[in-house]
């Protein structure tokens, strides 16, 4: 039984507790007067890594052994409820309770209850209704952690102006140290950048202008690139937390090492007679950017709020640090830093994208400057016939009847169009009448013997002859038939019925059907590279399954003008025919002149350009 003095004691703590730690020893001690038969207890919160649970009361004093109570707690945190199972020998029940606030689990109590089951139930209601206390307690713990923490950002915030303030990084980390220095009561405040793994001193508190080849100076380059190796926090000499509260004493990184371990740092505090140091790198993404450090001349260290304070500070300063930095650098220092950085992306460690993309870079480079393939000339082709046939008006007069078109195919002595002929037919049967009148008289004056009529009527036969052969030779000709077999490539008559046409008007232009020829229209940079003779292949729009080889036979020095560009004649003969092939068809034919680096063939057409631009505008 605990004495009425003691328990007055333990009374008195509770209301008058001021520490986390003083208030949850006395409500763990109350809390074990209240049941009977408790062997051990103990009251378990959130460490400051978020990921354990540590013990901040434990009852009785001296605490004993409670490793055994792990599995049981562990299950708890899972589960979220409360548990009760027997010990392993079966002589006590053990029993975990989670202290939730909102949906979280924010403290928990164990306990050892010797005894019977139901001594361990009356326990867990008891519990039940005592656990109010620790959630006051612990609600209040994190609206403290969120106060602290919305006045730590305004305050660092209200820092970082500084920073944007001036237009020179040195004068705005000369104006952050002094901020800093004065914040936190620090006897020296340094900031250092970073260059090359070496650490230059940009800035000292209440220190415009300093010697940096004073030893002083140099054992603050030292210490920071000490820090800089590192790659995490150092805070000397080590500290120690009696509180988990965020703002009561002194608290030390869970990772700090003994002072031996940084002895830069160490010689620092001898040649500065500082108390205590910390040093924050300035981290970047991957990119250490510079380290900052403060000094205090007494030894009480640094709170845990005032390194949660330090450490949001540094993580936002460090990318600002970094942009001034590169808006303060030169053309050729930007450049120099880029192409550092591609070096170290391609020979470093890591960046195993980055090397790859290279080597298939450079790979290709290799096969596109080694690899020798056909250079091939495209252009757009047409098809025309190897002989055209026009079929034109024999005589003057009017269209009868046309009996074909453009398109139409047409064989040998096909009627293609027929004249008016019913004048001539008259003109016929007059020159014909004219012709036996003359042969009439002719006899008569031959039976008469008189010799000049027969000079006179035999010279007026002939002309009635003549005219009648003409007569009828123009008949014969008011029929076009086709000469050989072939395509009308031009020619509609079927709207001119009747019109009247002159002598040689083209009416109709024949192609014959199995001689073509090639037209391409090269463009004038390609044209230097044809040649009579060489090879190729067409593609007709309609016919796109099935290349048709070609030959060169003319390549002509005149030059047309398409859409704004220069193209020059190219005539080339078919290697075979095809029944398919129609004059005027359209293709792309693709001349092949001969083996050329695949480098080349891919960028000619753009370093001719400027070649020729570079021709024009320099001097």
């Amino acid at each position: 039984m605990i004495s009425e003095d003691a328990s007055l004691l333990v009374w008195d703590n509770f209301i008058h507790a001021k520490t986390s730690e003083t208030f949850c020893r006395a409500w763990l001690a109350l809390l074990c007067q209240q049941i009977t038969h408790v062997k051990a207890a103990a009251v378990l919160v959130e460490g400051q890594d978020q990921r354990s649970f540590v013990p901040i009361a434990v009852w009785p004093n001296p605490a004993p052994d409670l490793s055994h109570l792990s599995v049981i707690v562990e299950s708890c945190l899972k589960q979220a409820q409360s548990i009760v199972q027997a010990s392993k020998d079966g002589s006590s029940y053990e029993l975990a309770y989670p202290v939730m606030v909102g949906a979280k689990v924010n403290s928990l109590v164990v306990l050892v209850i010797n005894g019977r089951i139901q001594e361990a139930q009356h326990a867990l209601r008891q519990l039940h209704w005592s656990s109010a206390w620790l959630i006051n307690l612990l609600s209040s713990r994190e609206l403290e952690l969120m106060t602290q923490t919305a006045e730590r950002t305004s305050s660092v915030l209200e820092s970082m102006t500084l920073v944007l303030r001036h237009p020179q990084l040195q004068q705005a980390l000369f104006e952050v140290s002094n901020d800093l220095a004065q914040r936190f009561s620090c006897s020296k405040v340094a900031i250092g950048l970073s260059h090359h793994a070496h650490i230059r001193l940009l800035a000292l508190s209440e220190t415009a202008v300093f010697d940096k080849h004073i030893p002083l100076s140099k054992a603050y380059v030292a210490a920071m690139e000490e820090c800089l190796d590192v790659g995490k926090r150092i805070l000397l000499p080590v500290a120690k937390s009696n509180s988990l509260s965020p703002s009561e004493g002194v608290v030390t990184a869970p990772a700090i090492t003994p002072t031996s371990a940084y002895p830069l740092h160490s010689q620092l505090l001898s040649l500065s007679k500082a108390g205590s140091i910390i040093s924050y790198p300035l981290v970047h993404g991957a990119q250490t950017v510079g380290i900052l450090m403060l000094e205090r001349e007494h030894n009480n260290g640094f709170t845990e709020s005032e390194q949660h304070w330090l450490a949001a500070f540094a993580s936002l300063i460090a990318p600002i640090i970094d942009q001034r930095q590169q808006a303060e650098r030169s053309s050729v220092g930007r450049l120099l830093a880029e192409s550092r950085t591609l070096l170290t992306k391609l020979f470093g460690p890591r960046h195993l994208i980055w090397k790859t993309a290279t080597a298939l870079v450079l790979l290709a480079v290799v096969v596109l400057s080694v690899v020798h393939v056909d250079y091939r000339v495209s252009a757009k082709t047409v098809i025309e016939g190897e002989v055209q046939r026009v079929a034109s008006a024999p005589f003057a007069g009017f269209i009868q009847a046309a009996y074909v078109r453009a398109g139409d195919i047409v064989h040998k002595a096909q009627p293609l169009a027929k004249l008016d002929d019913r004048e001539l037919k008259i003109e016929q049967a007059r020159w014909a009448s004219e012709r036996d009148q003359y042969d009439s008289k002719l006899r008569e004056a031959v039976a008469k013997h008189n010799l000049t009529d027969v000079q006179v009527i035999s010279a007026q036969l002939q002309q009635s002859e003549a005219q009648l052969a003409l007569v009828s030779d123009k008949i014969n000709r008011s029929q076009l038939t086709a000469p050989f077999d072939a395509m009308i490539v031009a020619g509609d008559l079927s709207q001119q019925i009747g019109a009247p046409i002159e002598l040689g008007k083209e009416l109709f232009t024949l192609a014959p059907l199995e001689s073509y020829r090639v037209i391409l229209q090269v463009d004038e940079r390609e044209i230097r590279h044809l040649r009579t003779g060489q090879h190729g292949k067409l593609v007709i729009i309609g016919i796109a399954s099935d290349p048709i080889p070609f030959t060169i036979s003319k390549v002509t020095p005149v030059a047309t003008v398409q859409d704004g560009k220069n193209f020059f004649r190219v005539e080339a003969r078919l290697a075979q025919s095809s029944i398919r092939l129609r004059p005027g068809m359209e293709g792309v034919g693709k001349v092949e002149t001969g083996q050329q680096q695949l480098w080349w063939i891919l960028t000619h057409p753009l370093t001719e350009w400027l070649s020729l631009m570079s021709w024009k505008w320099l001097p």
